[in-house]
């Protein structure tokens, strides 16, 4: 699953453009290296959170073999082409598989059947997170959650991609403290929650950059 913050001199999608760059040519710089780290952790801690609120225990937690997991999803599609839920389940799982081109093609589906689709919307801009669309993947944040403010799924992704990768504390404590409200400060999640508020006061504690747009 914090908005209205002044711009940084040097916008984060300008410096990860050109690391992106570097690295395709097999000149990665240190900060190139680490900017991509940072978005696969947002994009680790995101799919996780959804497979394990959305999914449920897996084959291998319950004791069972393992087995395809599309293929329920697969099979009721054969049946009907349009079912929301399994193109959702389906496009979730090859997005944790980082199959991108797929969950992008599934959740394109979702939204040609419902065009306000927060789950596809929001997993779409998960999708283009992994592209190293930064900003593209915010704006996509933040559609989802002003057709449903509450939606904790872009509310977690959001935070997550403003603290991990902008480093926009302020706009991470925000975003997690709505969070917070919803999901309950003693749930599982919402403890989860205040330990990043924690990590994010103390990282802008150590003079790391606070401000930018989210």
């Amino acid at each position: 699953m914090g908005r209205k913050r002044k711009d940084p001199v040097q916008p984060p999608t300008v410096q990860a453009d050109g690391e992106l760059k570097r690295l395709l040519i097999g000149r990665p710089s240190l900060a190139g290296v680490v900017w991509l780290v940072a978005i696969a952790m947002v994009i680790g801690v995101s799919v996780g959170y959804l497979v394990y609120r959305a999914m449920g225990p897996t084959d291998a937690s319950m004791g069972q073999p393992p087995s395809d997991p599309g293929a329920q999803w697969q099979a009721r599609l054969l049946q009907n082409p349009k079912d929301v839920e399994a193109l959702l389940r389906l496009a979730h799982i090859h997005l944790d598989q980082q199959q991108l081109d797929s969950a992008e093609s599934l959740y394109q589906r979702v939204l040609v059947i419902e065009p306000k689709n927060t789950e596809a919307i929001t997993h779409m801009g998960t999708v283009l997170l992994g592209r190293g669309q930064v900003d593209a993947a915010l704006a996509l944040y933040n559609e989802a959650l002003t057709i449903d403010p509450r939606y904790i799924h872009a509310l977690w992704d959001k935070a997550s991609l403003l603290q991990q990768v902008k480093k926009d504390y302020v706009g991470a404590i925000r975003v997690w403290e709505s969070f917070i409200e919803i999901v309950g400060p003693e749930s599982q999640d919402g403890k989860t929650a205040q330990g990043f508020i924690a990590e994010a006061r103390k990282a802008m504690g150590a003079g790391s950059p606070a401000g930018g747009k989210s």
